[in-house]
This record gives structure tokens, sequence and C-alpha cells, in this order.
């Protein structure tokens, strides 16, 4: 929003040095981003925000700028000579949405010379930024920026039937505008009209039929007050963006459409000449009621941490023409039609901490006497992205919007929550899986160079029946960079199922599962290198077909965890805290002979099977395929560890529990001891 010094300086005093001004003006919310001097004139460039359409024109920033100085404003002084003929006479305003249109007031002023502006006009409004195109439609963007209501003069004589109506379009009816586009409308946007067709789009641009010309010699004064939703749905609809939208959708000032068009007929006279009709036509069927806020006197210290006076207070509202009454708690104050965006008593503390200056309250915190406590599942939470850090993961974030088609080709049987209005193509429903996101962020990183990765995520999917958090692993490029004690080691497949094994160890979860087959993992993963843990995982690596749809030529690995039953595991799971033991461990180590078909996981819970309290520990450390035995066999060598809690252990009960776990292999898994 520009604003001219100048200008500025018709309304109100102003005591101060630019720079002063410009500080000022940002200390109470309305950023100056920009000061650029234009002739004789500073221009301020305001970014104003959208819930402060009062100071999206002169008169507006006028006011704070008084509020901030203390001093009252001068309003625009002007005055109307009115011919006998009337308005009412001459034309007829109908409201066929009164819903969308709360007020229509109307003026006539016949004998106007449309000639080019003064050259005070032209000046003041490229000033600002405006184009100059003749005396008439001068004035009405002239007011535009002074008093912020939009104007529309249109060509009385091109007006079928004089008489205006206000209603929606038919369903392809066309108008072509003011930029000389075509433009076909429906039941949803609102026109102002004549008996015959649509002659302007409300609030946002007049139509081309009925627009100002060197042949004008009758003009019909439009100032409306239109619904903010409708405009605001009308312009996105069409991809239009004017002066007046811009206000409209924001708010208006209902009660300064009279004003406007009074002062805007004043000076159309003034500049093109002609005769304004006694009267105006002033449809008002939205009848607007003050706003009463009541404000309490200890709320201001509690809210903004410090106590203002009275005085103060009233002299704050006052200028910005607040009209205030006292009350046994405070105030009751009434909101001027202007300020749309005051409705509760947070606003006014708003206004008052605005311009009593934030720099006046001191720095403290509330006073809290309560207590904070985790969620159930924080601990669990915590542990889980502990353990996937410390195995060199990253956690990363991807957004929550997807398309359905990539989707689909990861969770074809879920049905996806669809967006009624999407931001985009590729933004039409949430996300139902953390595959496609994590897979685009590889694909991000590599593409820049970035090859060796180790994601995690752990977020929310969704689906039509509800909302599920998820957690995803993905890696590809070098575990380990080459150096000269070794070279590159790849990530593979076998890595990820260790960084999978060690979550599901740290929740209590592994020892109880067991690999199963992989007829149910997705189709998008390898088939010859993948792997599932039951209900709780499911892992390997990516398809070549998924990887060259995202042009990867790196090989990707993937596990997908259930991390609501893991995290349900840590709420359910005792972990017992344990004393440093007091007494010796005591290891022994064998080497068994077994046969090849024979896993790992079999001897250990065979191990386990025997059930010695004493046995504290597992642990494999040798592995040979080729040796003085049968090919159909090999060996396995692991350490096992006692350790009593209450006693040192005698040699007599470690044979013994020797003896009870080679009995055991013996007898079921046919191991023998390599000589």
């Amino acid at each position: 929003m520009k604003i001219s010094l100048n200008w500025l300086k018709e309304f109100v005093d102003v005591p101060v040095e630019v720079r002063e001004l410009g500080q000022k003006i940002t200390g109470i919310g309305l950023a100056v981003e920009g000061v650029e001097p234009y002739g004789y004139d500073v221009i301020f460039e305001l970014d104003v925000t959208t819930n402060r359409p009062d100071c999206m024109n002169h008169l507006g920033v006028a006011r704070e700028v008084g509020a901030i100085f203390g001093t009252s404003i001068r309003r625009p002084q002007f005055s109307l000579l009115e011919s006998k003929k009337k308005t009412a006479d001459a034309f007829t305003v109908s409201i066929a949405e009164a819903d969308l249109c709360g007020r229509y007031c109307g003026r006539v002023i016949s004998g106007v010379k449309i000639k080019p502006s003064p050259d005070w006009l032209r000046k003041r409004l490229e000033s600002v930024g405006t184009r100059s195109i003749n005396n008439v439609t001068d004035v009405t963007n002239y007011i535009l920026m002074e008093l912020g209501h939009p104007l529309h003069a249109f060509d009385a004589d091109t007006l079928d039937g004089r008489q205006i109506i206000v209603r929606r379009a038919e369903i392809g009816e066309r108008i072509t505008t003011l930029d000389g586009v075509e433009r076909t409308l429906n039941p949803s946007n609102l026109v102002i009209a004549d008996t015959r067709r649509a002659v302007a789009l409300a609030g946002i641009m007049g139509g081309a039929d009925t627009e100002i010309s060197a042949k004008t010699n009758n003009v019909f004064l439009e100032s409306a007050y239109f619904a903010p939703h409708s405009i605001r749905k009308t312009a996105r609809s069409l991809g239009m963006n004017t002066e007046a939208s811009y206000r409209f959708e924001r708010g208006a000032d209902i009660r300064m459409a009279q004003t406007a068009c009074d002062r805007a007929a004043a000076m159309i006279q003034e500049l093109a000449g002609g005769e304004i009709y006694s009267g105006m036509i002033d449809e008002y069927p939205g009848q607007l009621h003050s706003v009463r806020v009541p404000l309490r006197r200890n709320r201001i210290e509690k809210f903004l941490g410090a106590a203002v006076e009275d005085s103060v207070v009233e002299g704050i509202f006052q200028r910005l023409e607040f009209k205030v009454t006292k009350s046994p708690e405070g105030w009751s104050v009434e909101v001027p039609s202007f300020r749309v965006d005051v409705s509760v008593e947070q606003d006014l503390l708003e206004e008052i901490a605005r311009h009593y200056g934030y720099d006046r309250f001191p720095g403290t915190l509330p006073a809290w006497r309560g207590y904070g406590s985790f969620l159930p599942s924080e601990a669990g939470e915590r542990k889980l992205r502990d353990l996937l850090s410390n195995s060199g993961y990253n956690e990363i974030s991807t957004y929550s919007f997807s398309d359905e088609e990539t989707e689909r080709r990861f969770r074809p049987n879920v049905e996806p929550v669809r967006f009624q209005n999407p931001m985009s193509e590729d933004a039409t429903i949430l996300r139902t899986s953390l595959v496609p996101g994590i897979l685009k962020s590889l694909q991000w990183n590599l593409n820049r160079g970035i090859h060796d990765l180790q994601f995690f995520e752990f977020s929310k999917v969704y689906s039509k029946s509800g909302e599920n958090r998820a957690l995803i692993l993905a890696a590809c490029g070098a575990l380990r960079a080459h150096t000269m004690h070794e070279s590159t080691r790849d990530f593979g497949f076998y890595d990820l199922k260790g960084d999978v094994v060690s979550i599901l160890e740290g929740f209590g979860a592994y020892s109880e599962l067991a690999e199963t087959n992989t007829d149910k993992i997705p189709s998008y993963y390898h088939p010859g290198r993948c792997g599932r843990f039951g209900d709780l995982a499911v892992f390997g690596e990516i398809h070549p077909e998924e990887r060259e749809a995202l042009k990867i030529r790196h090989r990707v690995v993937l596990a997908e965890l259930n991390v609501e039953a893991l995290l349900s595991l840590s709420r359910t799971s005792i972990h017992p805290v344990r004393a440093i033991p007091r007494f010796p461990a005591i290891r022994r180590d064998f080497s068994f002979i077994l046969d090849k078909g024979t896993q790992y996981a079999a001897v250990q819970r065979m191990i386990a099977d025997v059930g010695i309290p004493e046995l504290t520990r597992i642990e494999p450390f040798d592995r040979m395929e080729i040796g003085q035995f049968a090919d159909s066999k090999y060996s396995l060598s692991l350490s096992v560890v006692y350790q009593s809690t209450d006693r040192t252990l005698t040699d007599a009960e470690v044979e013994g529990f020797d003896r009870r776990i080679l009995d055991i292999l013996e007898q079921r898994l046919g191991a023998q001891l390599r000589k």
C-alpha cells in the first residue's frame, strides 16, 4: 500500500521527520517496507495486514498517525449542489441477493464533460501507483485511495431500462470486462445488471459496454457494500485481482458507502461540470447494528503484563474513533464500522498495546502452579529416535499432501482422504504411506550429488478410517567411505536388517520372532532381497522398476515398522532395575558341528530352553563352512556367560551347566563338539 506524505498531511499534523514517522508507524503494526522521494513528496510503502482494510487508504492511516501523536484528524470537506431533478425519478435499484449485497447507494450526474484530469489529480494518483484515465474515472480512484471505499461510474445512457439489479449471474452468462476479456459466469458470481444483461462484476470490475468514454454525458455513480466471501470466491474463480476486490474481500466499511458516493459526486461536478440530481438512492437491506465489547480493567494487567491508566486507555480509543462508556469493571466499547477486525476483548487489549507501546511492557512470564507430564508414548518415542540416531540415521519430515496416482502405487487398497479444494494437482489427498515422501527426499539429495544417505521419518499417515503413526527407514550409498585402510562398502540389505533387529531388540520384541515368509511383502520390494518379521516389520531393497520411475540409479533399501505395536510394547513391558553384579562371570566357548540347514536362531533358542537362571549371555563369534568335517556340515563357535547374583559359581556347577547345554543340542539338533 503506497501512502503519500503530502496527502497524509492534509488529514493530520505530522510533528516529526520522515525517518521517525516511519519508525512510529511500524511500531503500531503498519510495517514500513520502503520510503522513496517523489518530487516534493515522500512515498511510504506499507505492509498492511489482511485484517486491517481500514488502513488501506490515506484517511485510515491518518487516523492511526493521529492516535500516535495525540492529535485529531481533519476529514475531507465538500458540499453538494443538487438540482431539482430527483435521482429516484431517473433510476431504480433493486437487490435480489441481500445476503451478498448489504447496501447499494447511487447518484446521477448529468451533463458532464469527459476530459483529462488536472495535473494535481493526475500526479497524486501516479504517486501512489495509479494510472490516470479521465476526470470521472480518476475521481473514483482518488476516493478509493483517500477513503478506502471502491466506487464505479457507469455511462448512464448505456444502462437499459434505467434500472440497476444486483443479482446472481445466470448459467453461461457472459460479460466483457474493462480489461477486454470476455468471461463466462455462473450463479456463484454476483453481478450488477440492467434489465437486459450483466454490466459489471460486483465489487471487482465494470463491463466494457457501460464504461465512461469521451461520448459520456450522464453518469450513474455506484457506491456499495458486498459480502467479502462472495467477492473473494468470484475473484479467485475468474483469476482476477483488482484494487476494488482487494478491499471488498477483506471487509469494506458499510457506513462509508454514503459518504464516498457524496464525496465523489461533488468532485465530479467540480472537475467535469454537470448537474447532481437531488437525493441518493440508498438500498440498505442489511442495516448494521453497532458492536459493543466489554473491556475489564483487571484484564489489561493480566493480559499485557502492566497496568495502564484509565485516562490513557480512554484516550487511545477515542483517538481511534471507538466510543467508550465507563462501567463498574472497566468500559463498554462501541466498535466503529470500519474496524472489522475487532470483535472480542483480546482485540481491544491489542489496540491498547499497539498505541501504549509494546516496549513499555516488562518482559515477565505468567505465574505457573501446575505441572506437566509426558504422554504415555513419549518414553518409547524418545528411545526409538535415540536408537535410529545412534545407528546413523537422520530424521526428516515430508509433506502430508500427495496425489492419488502416486499413493495408489504403494497403498492400492487404502481409501484416501480427498481434499474438497486442493491447492494443486499433486496435492489432492492426504498421504496413505510414508514411502513416496522418503523416496522423493532420497531423489532430491541424489540429484544434487549427495549419495550417502540414511533417513528415517516418524509421522502420520491417513485414510478414510482414521490416522496412524508410521515409521520408515531408508538408506543408499556407502555405509563406510573409502580410506587408506579399507575400500568403500555400500549400505546393503543385511545392514538394514541388522538395524531393524536392533530396534526390535530394543523393545524386547525380537527374541520371540522369527523371520517369516515373503508372501505378504508389497510388490515395490525386490522379490529376492526382502524380509518380514511378523506384523512388526517389513524390509528390503526397492524394486528396480520403482527406482527407474524416480530416476534413482543407486540401490535403495527400505524398512517399514509397525510403530504403534512397538510403542505399545514399551508401555506394557516392565524393565526392572538391576544391581551391578558383585560376583564374577564365567565365559565358556564351544565349537559345534551342525547340519548346514540348522540356523543359529535355533541353536540360541535350544540353549535358552535349558532354563539355566545363571545363563546371562549367548554370543556367536565364528562360523566355518569348510574344514575337517563333511560337506553337509558347518562349524559354529559361540560363547556362553554364566553369572550368579548371590554367589561365586563353582567348577562343578559350571560343568553341570555345560553338560545340560551339550545334551540338549545333541539330542534335538544332532550337534557334536568339534575336536
